[in-house]
């Protein structure tokens, strides 16, 4: 996966502020400031980075879970016993938070896979006989 050209700008911007906010802490090392205002300019740092780490995670993420919804939804005709959990999923996937999304993430994989066993097995069976 790679990130879209407006995503690049924005982690860019965001870096080249940070890196200003770094370079306003070590003056403020050099000045002897308080340790409460250093506090509080590394807290803004860290509040920045986040931001730069989730912009860049949670688009990819979305557009990689919306990828594996579809496929899972493909493969229940709307019947299967997860039927109402994909179509939550389906409804609400870009509301999700980070976690959320990791955790349905791994639990559409661990079903697509499971799904995927299965017909697999079942298709054998039917050869077998």
């Amino acid at each position: 996966m790679t990130i879209s050209g407006t995503e690049k700008r924005e982690v860019i911007k965001r870096l080249h502020h940070i890196k200003g906010q770094l370079g306003g802490i070590e003056k403020m090392i050099d000045e002897d400031r308080s340790v409460k205002e250093m506090y509080a300019q590394l807290k803004a740092v860290e509040r920045a980075l986040h931001q730069a780490i989730y912009g860049v995670l949670d688009d990819q993420l979305k557009k990689h879970f919306a990828e594996v919804l579809a496929e899972r939804l493909a493969v229940c005709p709307g019947d299967c016993d997860d039927a109402e959990r994909l179509q939550f999923l389906k409804c609400e996937f870009a509301k999700l938070n980070l976690k959320e999304l990791i955790d349905e993430l791994a639990w559409l994989r661990n079903s697509l896979n499971s799904v995927k066993t299965n017909n697999h097995k079942s298709r054998k069976g039917v050869r077998a006989k």
